[in-house]
């Protein structure tokens, strides 16, 4: 009985290592893992898991850089008139009145609503991701130059 015991309390305390080391390791790499994950989003129309971004309507488009290029820049001719925006820093911070901020970037991804609060062009996919993803991808984009 004696050795069960014993037994028992090394298998707890093994486990209960191995989740600390789990959790040290998951949190060091939280921030590289945040851009990579808005970067996937962003290039790919897909997360880091790999999970496909959806959206309220079907997208003409798969991701955000299939209309706004990979390097942010915009002007791709869409349907219906419609040009793809810049969203580089420059663009959408230093030549807006208000800039965007993260949470105005997060709702035109979201919700269609510019730095203004006006709706996008309907083109502009309204965007259905978790939170974390919508604030990668949002961060991300600001990173853009």
């Amino acid at each position: 009985m004696r050795k069960l015991i014993l037994s028992l309390a090394i298998v707890v305390f093994l486990s209960a290592c191995a989740n600390n080391s789990a959790t040290s390791s998951r949190s060091t790499s939280a921030a590289v893992t945040a851009a990579a994950n808005g970067r996937m989003i962003f290039l790919t129309g897909k997360d880091a898991a790999g999970f496909r971004i959806l959206a309220q309507s079907p997208p003409l488009r798969t991701s955000c850089a299939a209309c706004h290029r990979a390097n942010g820049s915009g002007g791709v001719h869409l349907p219906g008139g419609a040009v793809s925006a810049d969203l580089r820093h420059k663009a959408l911070v230093v030549n807006q009145k208000p800039p965007y901020t993260l949470a105005t970037l997060e709702r035109a991804i979201s919700m269609g609503i510019d730095n203004k609060g006006k709706p996008l062009d309907p083109v502009m996919p309204r965007w259905k991701m978790t939170p974390r993803d919508l604030h990668d991808v949002a961060s991300y984009v600001l990173t853009l130059h």
